[in-house]
């Protein structure tokens, strides 16, 4: 079926639903995925760097719904397993994918499908509608990076705290303001 109708989610509003367009949406996710995690800030005391790729997977999931956007991570993923450079630090292999971020990859999955199911329920076209989305799809990647740091490192869960969610609380709550802004923002410019 190619008819507009009425969506929580703002792309499908806009744009016609079919395979062509869900093929396209998914691959602008995984790329605007792949350039968000190019965009890095090292942090010296940390394996975990600073980077814009839980803006942009959450805020993705919003924006197109929890299936394409976990299809688009899945595929983000798997180009980062096949080798490819696309990880934060233009790193990729499994070795990469296996590493000190696993819990944060792993986490983007689960994000990316709850987010979008958020998204799904309460409106993205208000500011707390996305907020509450944002806070929950940080929560999932904070808890599972932070438990796979631990494990990792093998220096417990107060390392992974210390290490893998204080230093990004900051950048994160600016991002969650950011996307909470930008759909409802969105949403109006599409009404007029």
């Amino acid at each position: 079926m190619t008819t507009l109708s009425a969506s929580p989610f703002i792309v499908d509003s806009i744009w016609q639903r079919t395979r062509t367009s869900a093929f396209i949406q998914i691959s602008v996710l995984t790329t605007i995925t792949i350039l968000s995690a190019q965009v890095v800030i090292p942090l010296p005391f940390t394996p975990i760097p600073l980077t814009m790729q839980t803006f942009a997977i959450l805020f993705g999931a919003a924006a197109i719904g929890p299936y394409k956007s976990l299809i688009a991570q899945v595929a983000y993923i798997s180009l980062a397993a096949i080798g490819l450079p696309v990880l934060a630090g233009d790193k990729g292999g499994i070795e990469a994918i296996l590493g000190a971020t696993a819990g944060y990859l792993l986490a983007f999955l689960v994000a990316s499908f709850v987010v979008g199911k958020i998204a799904s329920k309460y409106s993205t076209k208000k500011f707390y509608g996305v907020l509450v989305g944002y806070l929950v799809g940080s929560l999932i990647i904070y808890t599972l990076g932070a438990t796979w740091l631990a494990f990792y490192t093998g220096k417990g869960f107060a390392y992974g705290l210390m290490n893998g969610v204080l230093p990004f609380l900051i950048g994160d709550a600016l991002k969650a303001a950011l996307a909470a802004s930008l759909l409802p923002i969105s949403w109006r410019l599409v009404k007029k």
